[in-house]
């Protein structure tokens, strides 16, 4: 979610009442799996913006929070700068599970897989393209959206008892995004990473074969309607 917030291309808006609907999917070792996250603002306070993540269900009118389960942070006003650590601007995280909040300290948030992920923002492209814009059909509505590429790859070499691995990591996220859609106007995002090793010399040990994911996230919803799900904290 937050990984291109330093990202000029993404057009940052923030304000009370902002809500994204994604349907995540995620493609691993040939497993598949989906999940429905909304991230919304639902305060605006002296310490900073009061946000709620919350996975979603499908319901007879459509999709809801789960009761009782998700995330609430403060998140500094100076995100807007754009500038430095993400992380570093998170004010408070409290993680509701069975209807019941607990705070988090940073080292517990850190390691929580749903606040690292979508707090991750350590990435720094090699390469950066633009494309031509797309129509994405969200709620009825054609969003015009512009597109662009980021591409980035690491190379790490390990000394091994007789030769050397060559390992090289590839990471691509392509992007499609409108300025109406709230937070970092994603309508669309996919992520491939690879990583890919070879040995040398060559013949006397076989190197691990590359490994691969996919991660995709599709906006399904989204307005200005945001009501707080997680009380009490």
């Amino acid at each position: 979610m937050f990984t291109l917030w330093q990202r000029a291309e993404a057009p940052l808006s923030l304000a009370v009442g902002d809500r994204v609907d994604y349907s995540n999917t995620t493609l691993e070792a040939g497993r598949r799996t989906t999940e429905l996250v909304r991230v919304q603002c639902v305060g605006d306070g002296a310490d900073g913006w009061l946000l709620e993540i919350l996975p979603l269900e499908a319901t007879p009118r459509g999709l809801a929070p789960r009761p009782g389960e998700g995330l609430r942070l403060v998140l500094s006003h100076d995100v807007s700068r754009r500038q430095g650590d993400l992380a570093a601007l998170v004010r408070r995280v409290v993680q509701w599970s069975g209807g019941r909040g607990r705070t988090l300290d940073p080292q517990e948030w850190r390691g929580d897989p749903l606040a690292a992920s979508l707090l991750d923002a350590d990435f720094r492209p090699d390469v950066v393209s633009t494309q031509g814009a797309t129509t994405r059909v969200v709620g009825g509505a054609d969003l015009l959206c512009s597109q662009f590429t980021l591409v980035a790859a690491d190379t790490a070499r390990i000394t091994l008892p007789r030769g050397e691995m060559i390992q090289v990591h590839r990471r691509e996220i392509s992007v499609a995004v409108h300025p109406g859609v709230p937070f970092l106007g994603l309508a669309f995002a996919a992520e491939r990473s690879e990583t890919s090793a070879t040995v040398i010399p060559a013949g006397r040990r076989s190197p691990p074969p590359p490994t691969q994911k996919v991660e995709t996230m599709e906006l399904v919803g989204y307005g200005r309607d945001a009501a707080p799900a997680l009380a009490g904290s």
